[in-house]
């Protein structure tokens, strides 16, 4: 498979974390910061081929094929709409974007130019999911009657913080939320018919607290639980009427449990917690070379960004 010259965008905490997995596939050719002494300092640091000290320099040069977006959340959107206009595919860090109608607009674009457009949500990528999914199409845990996820990240108390801040796209949904309903969106089938929620806010405005209930048109229920201000496990569970699993750290799982109704257990262990973004990478890239976007998980994505709408619009934060 050809090797594909990637660009960063925004040099922080995540496109450090993605570039020290990156270089263990392969180089990085390009990086780019809001100064160019920060785009010299990431260059050197993780030996980038291409160093730049705006968004513009790096989206026109003609050699990068795919650009990873690790801005603020609130730069999402224009970041994306930027890489496909200069014909770029483009690896989006979660959460992608809350507003459906602008993600629509966004995806056809792609469409339009042939390019492939996804959210760097770890979940769809980890080997044990796929895993599970197998097991669950072989009728190992009977019929799915309930998934749930919860989340808890205990955020310092600041206002100050980017994760409190409305203007910076802060609050929970966009942070923490996207995992929990794409971890429940992905093993629930049918439609989603019905759902219902509470929220509770932080004082700056943002969603601070969800809890969120789903129901399909297979009569399965799904639910999510989430806060910024209280430590929850990161725990999914898939219930059958033959047996359910738990999987802790599902965010980048590597070991789950099979539980069946007379107690007796099975532990899965597929896939590697500490690989989970050298996954994404390999599938984002083999989705390019095949024109293949289902590797990608694009559907699922958009099925997300759907329901964070509706939930963000109806608390009024759309």
């Amino acid at each position: 498979m050809k090797q594909f010259n990637w660009g960063i965008l925004g040099l922080g905490n995540i496109a450090h974390e993605f570039a020290d997995n990156m270089v263990r596939l392969h180089p990085i050719y390009a990086a780019a910061a809001r100064s160019l002494d920060s785009a010299l300092a990431f260059q050197k640091e993780y030996g980038v081929e291409k160093a730049y000290g705006s968004y513009e320099e790096l989206l026109s040069d003609p050699k990068v094929d795919i650009v990873y977006v690790a801005t603020v959340n609130s730069q999402h959107y224009k970041c994306i709409m930027a890489c496909l206009e200069h014909g770029k595919h483009v690896l989006c860090e979660k959460a992608i974007w809350g507003n459906y109608r602008e993600m629509k607009a966004a995806c056809a674009l792609a469409k339009e130019k042939g390019l492939l457009l996804c959210e760097g949500m770890t979940i769809f990528h980890m080997p044990i999911f796929k895993e599970i999914k197998q097991m669950i199409a072989d009728g190992k845990l009977g019929t799915i009657k309930f998934v749930e996820a919860e989340l808890g990240s205990l955020k310092e108390d600041d206002p100050a913080n980017r994760f409190f801040n409305p203007d910076l796209g802060g609050g929970s949904m966009l942070d923490i939320g996207t995992y929990g309903l794409s971890f429940v969106t992905y093993f629930l089938s049918g439609e989603i018919t019905d759902m219902n929620h509470l929220m509770s806010p932080y004082p700056t405005g943002v969603d601070e607290t969800w809890s969120i209930a789903l129901k399909t048109s297979t009569k399965e229920v799904g639910s999510v639980n989430l806060t910024f201000r209280a430590k929850l496990p990161k725990r999914g569970i898939i219930a059958g009427d033959k047996a359910y699993i738990t999987v802790m750290n599902y965010v980048r799982a590597e070991k789950a449990t099979l539980v069946y109704p007379d107690g007796s257990e099975e532990v899965l262990e597929v896939g590697e917690t500490a690989k989970a973004l050298q996954y994404e990478i390999q599938d984002i890239e083999a989705a390019v070379a095949t024109n293949d976007h289902s590797l990608a998980f694009v559907d699922y994505t958009m099925k997300v960004v759907e329901l964070m709408d509706r939930l963000l619009t109806a608390e009024g934060r759309q």
